[in-house]
């Protein structure tokens, strides 16, 4: 097993408890003031949650911060999304505690060990008196530029900028609303050289809820029920495709309470998945680079009403594997949880809670940010596989006369294992990543 465990990322301790200005643009598309999604910007990376780690922004900046021994930095933006009321407006939106931090290409790049993103209307607004308190020097009278707002707030200021973010965090809806802009987009210019993993996962016939499939290919994702407390329940998971409305919604036929326990893995928020690849032996080669798509079992929902006999597999995403780390032993927090992304891993969840540690080798994949959740879903059936083509682990074609389409399906992905791997066969690869951009429209 290749594990990737990050160990060029270094603790950072802060010499000052102060925070450090830093901006990035804006995207008119959301109501939360996210950074320029559509646009291309990478920079601050929630779901990976680092900071110049994907691209340098504001490198004299972060370097600064750095240098200087700051806990903080503290993310500032002019407003100009969907809620018109606050537009033009210049708002603290966020914080990185700094917690780790590593040299990249010669830049300085962090991570956060605490973060926290609030919704525009709960932002510190950066008001002409509150700008006098940050900038008492009055190097810049108003601040019209935000390329001026580079200062460090520290002491009362300071607390109370956090004190304001941390009782309004919302990062959540922050993870949630990248990852839908991000369906929309191509992360790639060519043909990815990575390997082409497949995995079953989700809900399927053997349990009374489904993963719903929509008209327009757009479809929301059920994870199969808990056995042990993985910190999700229907009640707190959310829908893709409306985040401010609960998944239950679309269960109320089934008497399903909302404290039902789910094991949310894969999730795409942070874009993490955890397994055991002592177990699940077709992971045992997977490294860096890799792709790990997701096959589900969606059934069509019209009318308010499932149609089960409709039921197709897809493919519904995947990671770009970043990282690999393995859950502990005898390990202490810090040296397992190099990012509070692993946090939102129902494995990391269920073993913070039991501290029960795995004693089949489980670990936890970390998606890149090239990593997506698809918004349309990609039908899996034997038209797919045989235009690719897909193969047998003995490389040959399969054989449909043995069971249901589906069933033949089912049978070649049970279990995860390598579908292609584009150094051998790179027309193949082309082909299968082609119809994956059809399908998203994904130019």
């Amino acid at each position: 097993m290749n594990l990737t465990n990050p160990v060029e990322w270094a603790r950072y301790s802060p010499e000052h408890r102060e925070g450090k200005l830093c901006y990035h643009k804006w995207t008119e598309e959301s109501h939360l003031p996210l950074r320029n999604v559509p646009g291309g910007s990478t920079e601050p990376n929630y779901e990976t949650m680092t900071y110049n780690y994907c691209d340098e922004c504001n490198q004299r900046s972060v370097r600064s911060a750095v240098n200087n021994g700051c806990s903080h930095i503290l993310f500032i933006t002019r407003y100009y999304g969907k809620s018109q009321q606050y537009a033009g407006r210049p708002f603290i939106v966020g914080y990185y505690e700094i917690g780790w931090k590593i040299e990249v290409n010669g830049a300085t790049a962090v991570r956060p060990k605490q973060l926290s993103f609030v919704r525009i209307e709960d932002a510190y607004e950066i008001t002409p008196e509150r700008w006098k308190r940050i900038n008492p020097y009055r190097k810049t009278y108003e601040l019209k530029n935000l390329r001026h707002a580079t200062q460090r707030v520290k002491g009362s200021l300071f607390e109370e900028i956090i004190d304001h973010l941390d009782q309004n965090d919302a990062t959540t809806d922050f993870l949630l609303e990248v990852a839908r802009l991000k369906a929309d987009i191509n992360p790639f210019e060519d043909v990815p050289t990575g390997r082409i993993f497949v995995i079953n996962v989700g809900a399927n016939t053997n349990h009374p809820q489904q993963s719903p499939l929509f008209e327009d290919k757009s479809f929301e994702f059920v994870p199969i029920p808990a056995s042990a407390d993985d910190g999700y329940t229907f009640a707190n998971l959310r829908q893709f495709n409306a985040p401010d409305r609960p998944m239950i919604n679309h269960f109320r036929s089934l008497n399903i309470q909302p404290d039902t326990k789910i094991h949310n893995d894969p999730e795409f928020a942070t874009f993490t998945f955890g397994d055991s690849p002592i177990v699940k032996a077709g992971l045992k080669s997977m490294t860096k680079g890799d792709f790990l798509f997701f096959l589900v079992r969606l059934v069509p929902y019209r009318n308010q009403q499932y149609y089960n006999y409709e039921g197709i597999f897809a493919l519904i995403g995947f990671l770009e594997i970043e990282e690999i780390i393995p859950l502990p032993f005898d390990a202490t927090i810090d040296s397992l949880l190099p990012s509070p992304a692993f946090n939102r891993n129902a494995h990391v969840i269920r073993w913070l809670n039991d501290h029960v540690p795995y004693d089949d080798g489980y670990v936890v994949y970390k998606g890149s940010t090239n990593s997506r959740r698809f918004g349309k879903a990609v039908k899996f059936d034997r038209e797919f596989v045989e235009d690719i083509p897909l193969l047998t682990a003995g490389g040959t074609p399969w054989n449909w006369e043995t069971n249901t389409e589906l069933g033949v399906i089912n049978s070649h992905t049970r279990g995860p294992r390598q579908h292609i791997d584009p150094s051998e066969d790179p027309e193949r690869a082309k082909r299968f990543w082609r119809r994956i951009w059809a399908s998203q429209e994904w130019v």
